[in-house]
């Protein structure tokens, strides 16, 4: 279905733009009712989570290009749900290697 995919299209977009706008900006907005919870956000912490929901994009993108090869609606959409969930996984996990290696570095180094 057509429809489909301009909506995925259309939400991979949309994540690519808030990422690069947090990236260029380094500052992440946030809704009024939940700024009290994050109020100690970093540059450096803005610019992970760029990087990761632009990582994230990938999933709707990639759902509606299936979405354009084939006619049955539920494909599409179980490919962005399975990619989307594939990818934060990975994504976290690249988050969370890059904040322990230059400790691991940094002890190497004096050693």
């Amino acid at each position: 279905m057509p429809i489909v995919s301009i909506m995925l299209f259309i939400f991979g977009g949309a994540l690519l733009i808030y990422a690069l706008i947090a990236r260029i900006t380094k500052r992440i907005t946030v809704p009024a009712n939940r700024r009290a919870s994050v109020q100690n956000i970093t540059k450096a912490y803005a610019v992970k989570l760029a990087k990761l929901i632009a990582f994230l994009a990938i999933a709707p993108i990639a759902g509606g290009i299936v979405g354009l090869l084939t006619e049955i609606t539920w494909i599409p959409v179980a490919v962005f749900g399975a990619l989307f969930i594939a990818l934060l996984i990975i994504g976290i996990k690249t988050i969370m290697k890059e904040e322990k290696e230059p400790e691991g570095q940094g002890g190497a180094d004096r050693a």
